[in-house]
């Protein structure tokens, strides 16, 4: 029982940040549910390894929550016109760059897949702190650092799914290739 314990966490996880498509602003509702989904997504993947229960299905659920927590908060600033063009241009390069890196992956290794390294985590992190970020530095700061740090994230996925041996989803950095 002990080993599943990650996976419903990601799942709540993920219930949780579906919920969050039905807001229109970043209100104090909206950012206790995102918390929520923040800390869910620290402490799954701190358990799964604690408890030796990794496994392909939490990396793709946990991959999923990442991926439904942050489309419900593009969705609230795109909703209302925080994000400019440019910046809309520049997130659009820095995505296209992690599916070219899951479609060398795909060619490489038979699986589609994103890995989990380094500036993908510092990546998870910004995203996080965007609302916060956006608060502090204005949008268009607050944006650019995040879209620095996506674009940097998505040449080194590039990078890993090129040169690394053999099929893995937790690459730490260029340096364990």
């Amino acid at each position: 029982m002990k080993k599943h314990i990650p996976n419903i966490i990601s799942s709540l996880r993920i219930a949780a940040a579906a919920s969050l498509f039905f807001f229109t602003t970043i209100s104090a509702s909206f950012l206790s549910i995102y918390m929520f989904c923040g800390f869910t997504d620290f402490v799954d993947g701190t358990l799964a390894r604690k408890l030796n229960a990794a496994s392909l299905l939490g990396a793709k659920l946990d991959t999923a929550g990442d991926v439904i927590t942050y489309c419900s908060l593009a969705k609230i600033l795109i909703f209302h016109n925080i994000v400019p063009l440019w910046i809309l241009a520049w997130m659009s390069i820095a995505i296209l760059g992690f599916l070219i890196s899951a479609a060398i992956a795909k060619k490489r290794f038979g699986k589609f897949y994103f890995v989990h390294s380094l500036f993908g985590k510092i990546l998870g992190v910004s995203l996080f702190t965007l609302p916060f970020l956006i608060n502090w530095f204005g949008e268009k700061i607050g944006l650019s650092i995040v879209c620095l740090i996506a674009s940097i994230a998505s040449v080194e996925s590039i990078i890993i799914q090129s040169k690394s041996k053999t099929a893995h989803l937790d690459v730490l950095s260029l340096k364990n290739l």
